[in-house]
């Protein structure tokens, strides 16, 4: 009989093994993979959307310990997993051999028996069996799925498949619905440049029972082990303040969309004394986008405060307004944006980041309704130290100057795959530490969080969420794709999250399901105000601080594990 097992899954294999009789889960009896199928897919930089199929088996050798399938195909395409038992899972390995070079290979496998898969993306969200049929959602590692894990969820257990990759990658979770079942497929991507025939990767297979959180604190103890994780309150770039802060008050100043600021400095003097009225400026964090420019991004990576608004004077004046009152400020500015116009361009246009493709990439929006996006700016790798050296002096200008107590980094989310250049995701988290270690008294935030830079973020604003109502550009809302406390029950305990910079102003009508959605996961509440005349004072904000003074303070302590 074609079976590996240990004591907590159970493998059985077809007498054609590319075909799969059932993956059982032993905790529970439950059978969770009942007629699979499994192929190989094997992309090249030169064929991405003609990838080349291996669903032949050439030869396999099997025992309870130890099995090996040789997947291949005429044209010299070659495949071999090997899937080993231990205690714990079972460890697959895969050796890809290629007539060309190889950009991705995924494992597909059908047959999935789920009520649910459960995915640490986007802020956490669930696919349930009722997910429309022959629908395919996508998740790429670190960007949108944040963790290297996904599960498949029955009444009593279910399946843990995940990987314990050490180093900083990219990998791919996919996942399509039969008609009455789940097929999945797990990718692995060729760190660029893309010039090998060849590809090795390794995952695991395990089940649990009862809870989704046991295989999360699995996961967890892996985690803690890899990075030398600390709770978010005893992060050593954790400032005591940032202990209190339970709510975040938001007023825009200029937007890019429009002529006049939507507030001037002077107008948000008077929105946080109003404030004060209705919470306690110790416990809330005045975070100020479009403070600078004409706009987020607009000269980046110039943050000169708003003439519109008032200029650095008002600015000033605004800042110490706010102190005096003990709020703590928090600044907008953009971790890798360079945009075109600016007179140091031509000084960094060669550490722009670069894709597998050799494509340099930037940020854009379809202005002439084209579907294709107008760039306005670019994204240098964060990794070049002369990046570094420069924003360190355009940082410490605006803490020095103006005094303030927190920087923002947005799109700290972003991961890229770049065939220039430093590891992108290494050079991520170098960039943020450096710049706690030069200024140790400002806490720094940053845009979403994963895997690769969850130890240099202890406070962050969570991303995706708005994914599930169509804002996101994902495919929108869906009655089978809802809400997860995954990623917050993974992540919170070391990073402090809060809500988006974008969360609705109550009056809006999509305000109610995002603040549903935050109070679910404990996130941090804010009153974003886009305008001057959105009112602070209305029931729906005395019910935000509410929830604000009741948010669970209390993490468990951890002990770093050498």
């Amino acid at each position: 009989m074609n079976k590996i097992s240990n004591n907590k899954l159970e493998i059985l294999y077809a007498e054609n093994p590319v075909f799969i009789k059932h993956i059982k889960n032993k905790l529970t009896g439950e059978k969770f993979c009942i007629n699979g199928r499994q192929t190989i897919i094997i992309r090249s930089p030169l064929h991405v959307s003609d990838p080349v199929f291996l669903f032949e088996i050439k030869s396999f050798s099997f025992n309870e310990k130890d099995f090996q399938l040789i997947f291949g195909d005429d044209s010299g395409n070659k495949a071999q997993i090997k899937i080993l038992s231990y205690e714990d899972d079972l460890k697959f390995q895969i050796k890809v051999e290629s007539n060309e070079q190889i950009w991705l290979v995924e494992w597909r496998v059908s047959g999935f028996q789920f009520e649910q898969v459960i995915i640490p993306a986007l802020g956490g969200q669930t696919l349930t069996k009722d997910m429309t049929p022959e629908t395919t959602l996508s998740y790429k590692y670190p960007f949108w799925w944040n963790a290297q894990f996904v599960l498949g969820e029955n009444k009593n257990g279910g399946m843990f498949l995940h990987t314990k990759d050490k180093d900083p990658d990219f990998k791919l979770f996919r996942v399509k619905r039969g008609e009455a079942e789940f097929e999945l497929s797990l990718g692995f991507e060729a760190n660029a440049p893309i010039t090998k025939t060849t590809l090795e990767a390794e995952w695991f297979l395990d089940s649990y029972k009862e809870s989704w959180k046991n295989p999360v604190d699995k996961h967890r103890k892996w985690l803690e082990k890899k990075f030398i994780l600390f709770p978010f309150n005893e992060h050593p770039h954790f400032p005591g303040w940032a202990k209190n802060i339970n709510f975040i008050l938001e007023p825009w100043g200029m937007r890019k969309d429009q002529p006049e600021p939507h507030h001037t400095f002077e107008q948000i003097k008077k929105r946080i004394k109003e404030f004060v009225k209705l919470h306690n400026p110790d416990q809330t964090l005045l975070y100020l986008p479009g403070f600078a420019e004409n706009g987020i991004d607009s000269h980046a990576p110039d943050y000169n405060p708003s003439v519109k608004c008032g200029g650095e004077e008002k600015f000033k004046e605004l800042v110490d307004s706010a102190h005096k009152l003990s709020y703590k400020v928090m600044i907008h500015t953009n971790v890798l944006a360079l945009t075109f116009q600016h007179s140091l361009y031509q000084k960094f246009k060669d550490f722009q980041v670069t894709d597998w493709f050799g494509k340099q990439i930037g940020w854009g929006n379809d202005i002439d309704g084209d579907w294709l996006p107008e760039e306005f700016f670019t994204y240098v790798n964060p990794g070049f130290k002369e990046w570094g050296d420069y924003m360190e002096k355009v940082i410490g200008n605006l803490i020095n100057k103006f005094k303030i107590d927190a920087v923002f980094l947005d799109q700290t989310l972003l991961a890229f795959n770049v065939s220039k250049g430093p590891n992108f995701l290494a050079g991520m988290k170098d960039h943020i530490y450096r710049l706690q270690k030069t200024f140790p008294e400002i806490l720094f935030s940053g845009e979403g969080i994963h895997e690769e830079v969850l130890s240099v973020l202890p406070f962050a604003q969570i991303h995706g969420l708005d994914s599930l109502s169509e804002i996101h550009g994902m495919e929108g809302k869906k009655e089978w794709r809802k809400l997860h406390p995954v990623s917050s029950y993974l992540f919170g305990k070391y990073t402090r999250l809060c809500a988006h910079l974008l969360t609705k102003h109550p009056t809006h009508p999509k305000f109610k399901s995002q603040e549903n959605s935050y109070k679910k996961l404990n996130i941090i509440p804010a009153l974003c105000l886009y305008k001057d005349s959105q009112k602070i004072n209305i029931p729906e904000v005395k019910k935000m601080i509410e929830r604000a003074k009741k948010l669970n303070k209390k993490i468990r302590s951890i002990k770093v594990l050498k």
